[in-house]
């Protein structure tokens, strides 16, 4: 039987070439190198890729991290810059040894002068004493107490300050209540410093804002206030007033008048006799300084002395006294024996010259030590025993040294032992009522155990003078014998020396 073509017609059978694997793989090697390179290029690039994202990646973990250090670090140098600002703004606006404000922020605190606002302003007495007897830590301590009990004393204060060594001061921004009266009680207590118990008091000056434009000025017057406090005793509170004011005024005219007068010779002396109660005879006379401004009134010694003393114009002005008065008693010293007696400041006193002073008017004049009498306060002597210790040398020269206003300062007899005297002047205070008392008996008798001459001043009558030659006083000085005159009119008083005795007799 026939077989039917197939439908699909068969393909010839292909026969395969024995070299034909060979050759294949031949092909394939030479492709796949070909090949290769673009695959090692490809594979190389996403390699590198891969390495640079995880570089990258890398990357931004240390920058994070780095930048997370830093913001720390510049957080903690922010704070320790807010805190040294903290510090330097403490430094600036407050007091270093109590913590209270300083000058600076008391003077911001003042810039709106509201009215009711008030400041204090408080000076320590006896704080320098304190001080310079045991030491600055002791000091500083004594002034870190003052400042705790002014923050008890004064809780409704809107500032406390301290200004500077004993100087402290109080703001309110409404007048204050009576606490401010009863500061100085908590301040007087005892202060146990070192070991030891110290006193303090205080003077306190009080203004409240009136017409006052700037903060200098409120301050001034309650510095002005505050003066007025310590030269009325200390350990007291002085409101301003307009008086005060006033009075500043008036002493700084007198303050300028007085290097005016210094400058153009407008300062005289005049002098006024001591007599001698046994016989009535002139031994010295006092030299009294007197101003009489050109087209004015004479200002009496009691204006412009003090004026003199606080603005340390005394010390020129009584090294004028002294050589003036010095020249002018040679001759009355040559003629009649008479001596001069001049006044002499503590200030003065202070001065480490006064001794050369002292001996080069005696030397300019021509006088001899002899003839001099100074003449001191018990308040002068006492307080500045160091600075009398220069008196030592003039009295070895022949100089005398005389107390004045005796029994009005501290009247001790172991004063009076150890300080350089010669010449005890009674105060006119113990004539006043009776000459012969218990107590003028008392000081004469002091003064003759201590072998000093005796001098009654203020002598007005001659009761007095008779009482005071009968109970051995030696000399006496007041108007009964002369007032004080100029020097041309003291030789007539040394030649009529017998109206003296006359008087007394």
């Amino acid at each position: 039987m026939r077989r039917k073509p197939s439908p699909h017609p068969r393909r010839p059978e292909r026969r395969i070439d024995p070299g034909a694997p060979a050759g294949a793989v031949v092909v394939f090697g030479l492709a796949f190198a070909a090949m290769v390179p673009g695959v090692l290029r490809q594979s190389s690039s996403l390699f590198a890729a891969v390495v640079a994202l995880g570089a990258a990646a890398v990357a931004g973990v240390l920058v994070r991290r780095r930048s997370q250090r830093l913001a720390r670090t510049l957080a903690a140098s922010s704070a320790k810059r807010k805190g040294l600002e903290r510090a330097l703004r403490e430094r600036a606006t407050r007091d270093p040894v109590t913590g209270l404000a300083n000058r600076a922020l008391l003077t911001a605190s003042l810039g709106d002068l509201r009215p009711g606002l008030t400041v204090a302003l408080l000076d320590l007495d006896g704080f320098k004493e304190v001080n310079d007897a045991l030491g600055h830590d002791a000091g500083d301590a004594l002034l870190i107490e003052v400042a705790a009990r002014l923050r008890a004393a004064l809780p409704g204060a809107d500032l406390l300050a301290r200004l500077g060594d004993d100087e402290f001061a109080a703001v309110w921004r409404t007048p204050p209540g009576p606490p401010v009266d009863r500061v100085l009680e908590r301040l007087r207590p005892a202060y146990a410093v070192a070991g030891r118990q110290v006193h303090l008091t205080g003077s306190l000056g009080l203004v409240t804002t009136t017409d006052q434009r700037t903060s200098a000025e409120l301050l001034r017057d309650a510095d002005l206030a505050l003066d007025a406090a310590k030269l009325g005793g200390k350990d007291r509170i002085v409101r301003f007033d307009a008086g005060l004011r006033a009075a500043a005024d008036r002493h700084r005219e007198l303050a300028a008048g007085l290097r005016r007068a210094l400058r153009d010779g407008e300062l005289t002396l005049h002098y006024q006799p001591v007599v001698r109660l046994a016989d009535g005879r002139i031994t010295a006379v006092e030299a009294l300084l007197r101003w009489h401004p050109p087209g004015g009134e004479p200002i009496p010694p009691a204006a412009f002395i003090p004026v003199a003393e606080a603005t340390g114009l005394i010390v020129p002005i009584g090294r004028w006294v002294l050589r003036r008065a010095c020249a002018e008693a040679r001759e009355w010293h040559e003629r009649d024996g008479v001596a001069v007696t001049v006044n002499v400041a503590a200030h003065q006193l202070r001065e480490p010259d006064f001794a050369d002073d002292v001996r080069a008017a005696l030397a300019a004049a021509g006088l001899p030590p002899s003839a001099l009498v100074l003449e001191l306060t018990e308040s002068a002597l006492v307080r500045e025993a160091e600075a009398a210790a220069r008196l030592g040398p003039l009295r070895a020269d022949g100089v005398r040294i005389a107390i004045d206003d005796f029994g009005t300062g501290y009247s001790s007899l172991a004063y009076l032992a150890h300080l350089p005297v010669d010449v005890l002047k009674i105060d006119r205070a113990f004539l006043a009522t009776a000459v012969d008392t218990p107590l003028m008996r008392a000081i004469l008798q002091l003064a003759e155990g201590l072998s000093l001459q005796t001098v009654a001043e203020g002598v007005e009558t001659q009761a007095q003078a008779a009482a005071l030659r009968a109970l051995g006083c030696d000399g006496a000085q007041g108007y009964l014998f002369s007032r004080p005159v100029p020097a041309g009119a003291v030789p007539p008083l040394l030649r009529g020396l017998e109206l003296g005795a006359a008087r007394t007799g």
